[in-house]
């Protein structure tokens, strides 16, 4: 499969997309109960990072068929492939929560890295009226079109089989599934820099959050406006809530804490 994938849209249902999961499939089937969720016509969009962390990465494996259930690769995903196949570089995955994963046979391991390294890294979905984009954790340069650029260059290479560490898969991963720089200045510029991201998250909580965002200059908003695309969702930075700023969407908002919820959204519906 293609390291950017194009998706058809769905003319039977609903399609949704959901932050990182990290494992909790209860709370995963909860919510889709809670909104009716048809696996027979619904689509759900997963924005990567399904494993690790929680009780049952394994069992969310199970669910990516790239048909009902699909899936970007996200850094957890990256840094258990990269564990399997290149030695020593397991220490970052067991820090992170994935020790399950090598207390697998290692024929199971193989069987695992090989589905995941089938996965897209970035997914365009048309959604009717409007092209919509998820990858893992950022969008370089505030362009698509510098996402395409990234998966062109490195696509023949990854589907062959080429390393994490090579130099330029490395180069892509950090830009897409690893930095931190549209969720950070949301952080930093718009919602409270005064403040620590512990006290943050009480003070996002409040319908407050959104008069920040809506107070904000237009030079503040520029670099949350992704040149070549109509909506882009993300993941890997943790929000306590869904956030959309300009046409990018925030949506990692769980951490088994009380009262927090995946954040699931639905993007198109027939």
């Amino acid at each position: 499969m293609a390291t950017l994938l194009r998706v058809g849209g769905n003319q039977q249902g609903r399609d949704f997309v959901v932050g990182d999961v990290h494992g909790h499939l209860k709370q995963l089937r909860r919510q889709l109960t809670e909104l009716s969720f048809d696996p027979g016509s619904d689509r759900l969009f997963f924005l990567g990072d399904i494993i690790d962390r929680g009780p049952d990465s394994e069992a969310v494996l199970a669910m990516i068929d790239q048909h009902t259930y699909w899936s970007v690769l996200g850094n957890h995903e990256a840094m258990m492939i990269a564990g399997f196949e290149e030695p020593g570089r397991d220490v970052l995955h067991r820090w992170n929560g994935g020790e399950w994963f090598y207390a697998l046979p290692q024929r199971r391991q193989q069987e695992l890295v090989e589905q995941c390294r089938a996965w897209p890294w970035a997914i365009e979905l048309d959604a009717g009226q409007s092209c919509i984009g998820f990858v893992h954790a950022n969008v370089p340069d505030n362009s698509w079109g510098r996402v395409t650029e990234l998966l062109k260059s490195i696509d023949d290479n990854w589907q062959s089989g080429v390393l994490l560490s090579d130099s330029a898969v490395e180069y892509a991963a950090q830009r897409l599934l690893w930095d931190r720089d549209l969720v950070l200045r949301l952080y930093s510029e718009i919602l409270e820099p005064r403040r620590s991201i512990r006290k943050l998250a009480d003070y996002i909580r409040a319908p407050r959050y959104q008069d920040r965002i809506a107070r904000a200059s237009a030079e503040t908003l520029r670099p949350f406006q992704i040149d070549g695309i109509d909506a882009v969702y993300m993941g890997h930075t943790f929000v306590p809530t869904a956030m959309q700023v300009g046409n990018c969407h925030f949506l990692d908002s769980y951490r088994e804490a009380q009262g927090e919820q995946l954040s699931i959204v639905c993007v198109s519906w027939t």
